[in-house]
């Protein structure tokens, strides 16, 4: 791991710290044994959940997708107020909308599994299985789960949240009129 890695964890530590709490609880819950439970160190092991090899497909698929959904669903919530807030309407005094700023792009930096366990899921559900239709499901999640890791090795999902934040605006713009004129 590169120092970039840590600096990034760090800096995004309410993203990493959530995303390895969900990571645990998915592991507890599918009585998956977790080895190390350190979560906060400062090194490369910095929101890591260090656990047993898993075997199954289900869990494979829940420990890498539970923990980017809800990091996906909290930071674009978070973000859409913060960053509407200041890009859209140019609120800089808000504090809140700062805060809610900061916490979604943290969220969203931190989304993706660590690369053992998309390697984990690759071998659970695309080497190791002959069912098509899992594979065919599988496929796409295991690309976004591998791109990401890989760009969250190097730190560089930090810039592609810091991007997202500007674009949220753009995105919340198309859905709220259509919304306004359903609801109307």
């Amino acid at each position: 791991m590169s120092i970039v890695y840590i600096i990034v964890k760090v800096l995004t530590l309410p993203g990493a710290v959530l995303h390895a709490f969900l990571e645990h609880a998915v592991c507890r819950g599918a009585k998956v044994v977790v080895e190390d439970e350190r979560v906060v160190q400062f090194n490369e092991m910095l929101s890591h959940v260090d656990h047993q090899l898993i075997k199954r497909k289900g869990p494979s698929f829940d420990i890498c997708f539970i923990p980017f959904f809800v990091n996906f669903m909290l930071g674009f919530l978070t973000l859409s107020y913060g960053s509407t807030a200041i890009i859209y309407f140019a609120k800089y005094e808000d504090v809140v909308a700062w805060i809610c700023l900061y916490f979604g792009i943290s969220l969203l930096t931190n989304l993706f599994p660590q690369i053992e366990d998309v390697m984990m899921l690759k071998d659970n559900y695309l080497v190791n299985n002959d069912n098509k239709l899992n594979k065919a499901l599988v496929i796409p999640w295991y690309g976004i789960f591998w791109l990401g890791a890989r760009l969250e090795k190097f730190g560089l999902t930090l810039f592609t949240a810091t991007g997202f934040a500007f674009l949220v605006p753009e995105i919340l713009s198309w859905f709220v009129p259509a919304l306004y004129n359903i609801l109307k």
